[in-house]
């Protein structure tokens, strides 16, 4: 369970989202995400998303992950997330949901869902 937290929070990483190479490794090509916004994403049109982005001084927070075993190869992964700006005001609170496969080299990401959800403490 530790790598795949690892992984997922390396993600959430700007200088990771902004390195092909690394986001090659961590998303599988069959990758497939509907956002907290409700949009769905694939590979090709995550990959411009993240390209596109610029740098912030904000993060993501996460916290009470729950690793359940679905397949020797397969795991999903749930946590909640919240946005925590610089100056330390937090919002766009999130329960999230990956499924991670091994695919024989490492684990990747093949699905990700966000839902938005009630405020909650951050630990």
């Amino acid at each position: 369970m530790e790598v795949l937290i690892e992984q997922e929070i390396a993600l959430h990483r700007y200088e990771i989202r902004q390195d092909l190479n690394e986001v090659a490794r961590l998303l599988h090509s069959s990758f497939k995400e509907v956002g907290r916004s409700g949009r769905s994403f694939d590979y090709s049109s995550i990959l411009g998303m993240m390209q596109s982005e610029e740098p912030s001084n904000g993060h993501i927070h996460s916290q009470d992950f729950e690793c359940i075993l679905l397949e020797p190869s397969v795991q999903l992964l749930l946590y909640k997330s919240a946005w925590v700006s610089e100056a330390g005001e937090v919002s766009a609170f999130t329960k999230r949901s990956s499924i991670w496969v091994f695919t024989g080299q490492g684990w990747q990401m093949k699905y990700h869902q966000g839902t938005p959800c009630e405020k909650f403490e951050l630990l």
